[in-house]
C-alpha cells in the first residue's frame, strides 16, 4: 500500500568556527570538566576528551557570510540562545577577520548524512563543521547543551572532539491537541524543546472524538462546533489556517517537519457532530468529552464523505509543505472490515492526489 522514499536534501558544505579571546595566552582552568562525561541527549556517536576548556565571554563575535541568509538565521538563533542562557551578548559581523569571533566557513565532512556535524573544541576556539545548514543547526544544539551543563555559571565548554550524525533519519514525537487543546505559544515552546534534542518531525494530532482543531474554510462548522470542547468539558479551541502556517514556519526554522493528522474513519465524533451527514445514520451525535474510543465512524460508502475528506486534505496539504499526511485509521471498531479497507484505499488516493505520502496507525497496514 505504501511506498517509502528517501528524501534527499541539498548539501551545502559549511563549517562554524568559534573563536574567543582571553585575557592572556594561557587559559586558566575554571574547574575539572570532561567532555566525554557531559550529559548530551541524544548521545553522540564519538566523543573524545582533551584537557582544558573553552570559556565564553562578552567579546564573542559571530562572523558569517551575509549572502547566505539561512546561515545568518542560524547565527542569530545561536546568539539569542547564548544570550538567554548566559546574559552575554555576542555580536554578528560579516566577512571580517579578527579575534573573539565565531567563523562560519565551508568544509566537507567524510559523512554524506545531511545532519552530520563535527565539533572540535580547544581552549581558544570551537570549530563546528557540517555538510548542510541542517547539520550546523544540530551541532549548535550540542553547543547549547554543553553550555547548559554549567551549573556554576562559569560558561565554559570542555575541550575535545565530537563526531556525530543521527542513526535514524526520521525522529519524531506526537502531541495530541484534540483531546486537550494547546495554543500557539505553547506549541512554539514545545517545538524549541524538540529542536534542543534534535527531533526533526512533529506529529500534530488535530482531530478526534473530543475536538477538531484546525480551520477548514470549506467546512466552517468543524471548528465552530467540533472545536468547542475537549476532554472534561473545557473550552477547547482551534488553529486558524494562518496560525497553523505560523506553527509550520516556526518549526521549519528549526529544521522540524510538521506531520498533520486527521483521524478517520473512527475517532470522528467531533466531525460528525458538526456535520451529521458524515455518519450516514441520520442521527446528530452529542459533543463528546469522555475518554472512551472506538464508537464513532464515517459512512464509508458516501460520496459526500469523500468530498469532505478531499476538501480537508486539500486545505491542510496546501499549508503543510512536509511530505506526509497522517490519516489515523486506528480503533475504528464500529466500521465493518470491508468498509474500512474500502475507505483506507480510497483515502490513500486522495492523499496522493495532493502530493503527499499517507501515514496511518497500525491498522491501516
Amino acid at each position: 500500500m505504501f511506498q517509502y522514499r528517501v528524501i534527499h536534501r541539498f548539501c551545502l558544505f559549511l563549517s562554524v568556527v568559534l573563536i574567543i579571546s582571553c585575557s592572556s595566552s594561557n587559559v586558566t582552568s575554571v574547574k575539572n570538566i570532561d567532555l566525554n562525561s557531559s550529559p548530551l541527549i541524544p548521545k553522540p556517536l564519538h566523543v573524545t576528551s582533551a584537557s582544558g576548556e573553552f570559556q565564553l565571554n562578552n567579546k564573542l563575535v559571530i562572523q558569517l557570510d551575509d549572502s547566505q541568509s539561512e546561515l545568518r538565521s542560524i547565527g542569530e538563533y545561536l546568539v539569542n540562545k547564548i544570550n538567554d542562557r548566559t546574559g552575554l551578548v555576542p555580536s554578528i559581523k560579516s566577512n571580517e577577520i579578527g579575534p573573539s569571533s565565531i567563523y562560519f566557513i565551508l568544509k566537507i565532512l567524510d559523512s554524506d548524512n545531511p545532519e552530520a556535524y563535527e565539533l572540535d573544541i580547544t581552549q581558544n576556539a570551537v570549530y563546528l563543521s557540517a555538510n548542510t545548514f541542517e547539520g550546523a543547526f544540530r551541532g549548535a544544539q550540542t553547543i547549547l547543551q554543553l553550555i547548559d551543563n554549567n551549573e556554576d555559571r562559569q560558561w565554559v565548554i570542555p575541550a575535545g572532539q565530537i563526531i556525530d550524525e543521527p542513526q535514524f533519519s526520521y525522529r519524531g514525537t506526537m502531541l495530541d491537541v484534540s483531546r486537550h487543546f494547546f495554543g500557539v505559544d505553547y506549541l512554539k515552546k514545545y517545538i524549541d524543546i524538540l529542536a534542543y534534542y534534535k527531533i526533526n518531525h512533529f506529529h500534530l494530532h488535530l482531530s478526534d472524538d473530543q475536538g477538531w482543531r484546525i480551520e477548514i474554510k470549506s467546512w466552517p462548522l468543524l471548528t465552530e462546533i467540533g472545536g468547542s470542547t475537549e476532554v472534561g468539558g473545557g473550552p477547547g479551541g482551534f488553529y486558524t489556517q494562518e496560525e497553523f502556517r505560523e506553527i509550520v514556519e516556526f518549526a521549519a526554522d528549526r529544521y522540524i517537519t510538521i506531520v498533520p493528522e486527521i483521524d478517520m474513519p473512527g475517532h470522528s465524533n467531533a466531525a460528525t457532530a458538526s456535520y451529521p451527514i458524515l455518519n450516514g445514520n441520520g442521527i446528530t451525535p452529542e459533543l463528546y468529552t469522555g475518554k472512551k474510543v472506538g464508537f464513532s465512524t464515517f459512512d464509508t460508502r458516501s460520496d459526500t464523505v469523500y468530498q469532505f475528506v478531499d476538501d480537508v486534505i486539500r486545505e491542510i496539504s496546501a499549508i503543510s509543505p512536509g511530505p506526509y499526511f497522517h490519516i489515523g485509521g486506528d480503533e475504528s471498531h464500529v466500521t465493518e472490515d470491508e468498509d474500512y479497507v474500502y475507505f483506507i484505499n480510497r483515502v490513500e488516493k486522495i492523499v496522493q492526489k495532493y502530493g503527499k505520502q499517507m501515514i496511518g496507525w497500525t491498522e491501516v497496514a
